[in-house]
């Protein structure tokens, strides 16, 4: 990994590993092929403007996030702190509306055996 095309690659990765993705789950939400997301990650390749935008959609993050070519994204804005409930949100994306009223259904289930306790 070198250069700019590795900085990118690795605030993508960052990016994606918060969100609690895993490299196919990303592709398949960007569209894009799993083993070019890989190249991508590692600064292999130089994806285009509309390949990158494609991700940043994908991860719900302004695309600028992703181009900030600090070697690491989350020294340069601590503030950026998701709590459990948007990681949760991130791994509903996707999913069919019944899927996620299920997911709901136990989550709230669990909060109501919290305080019953």
């Amino acid at each position: 990994m070198s250069g700019i095309a590795g900085l990118v690659g690795e605030n993508i990765r960052l990016l994606r590993k918060k969100r609690g993705l895993s490299q196919e789950q990303l592709a398949l939400r960007a569209d894009i092929n799993a083993s070019y997301m890989g190249q991508v990650e590692r600064g292999e390749k130089n994806p285009t403007i509309d390949v990158l935008s494609k991700i940043a959609f994908a991860l719900q993050t302004p695309l600028e996030r992703i181009v900030n070519v600090v070697p690491n994204p989350d020294a340069a804005d601590d503030t950026d702190d998701e709590g459990y409930a948007t990681k949760v949100a991130h791994q509903m994306n996707g999913l069919s509306l019944k899927e996620q009223e299920a997911v709901y259904k136990f989550v709230k289930q669990l909060v109501q055996f919290k305080e019953i306790q």
